[in-house]
């Protein structure tokens, strides 16, 4: 019994991690989004990120050098930290600025964390316009070759 339970749940968990995970953020203007609200004609891009993490710093600055690699996406970038270090975050680089990007926080309930046990900042996912996950781009490669495989 014991075998066919844990059988079962590896599987769903499995099968789980090709969708888009269910989450809720507050984005920076105040305002809710959530999975429910992605953009169905366009593919996406999840990150995960922490706005104090030096790699994701990098990272922003290059995936903004880069505008044409996600010119025709969407990217949703969720923190776990509070709105307010999310909202600075936004400041600095103008990322509210550009009509398909979202970006907020989803508080201390670490669905997405969760989802997919992010344990390094950024955590890149790429889906497709079904929202079935297309790739997870490695955290260890440097910021310019994480943008260059959106």
């Amino acid at each position: 019994m014991f075998f066919f339970l844990n059988c079962t749940v590896t599987v769903f968990s499995q099968k789980e991690k090709t969708a888009i995970p269910p989450f809720k953020i507050r984005l920076t203007n105040g305002e809710g989004f959530t999975y429910q609200q992605v953009d169905k004609n366009k593919p996406l891009v999840l990150i995960y990120f922490s706005p104090s993490c030096d790699h994701c710093k990098a990272f922003t600055e290059a995936l903004l050098k880069q505008k044409k690699k996600w010119a025709g996406k969407q990217i949703v970038m969720i923190s776990y930290v509070h709105i307010k270090e999310v909202q600075a975050f936004d400041k600095q680089y103008h990322l509210s600025e550009h009509p398909n990007i979202k970006i907020g926080s989803e508080g201390q309930t670490f669905v997405v964390q969760q989802y997919y046990q992010i344990q390094h900042f950024p955590f890149v996912g790429v889906f497709d316009k079904n929202g079935k996950l297309v790739k997870i781009i490695s955290d260890k490669l440097p910021p310019e070759k994480m943008v260059a495989q959106i």
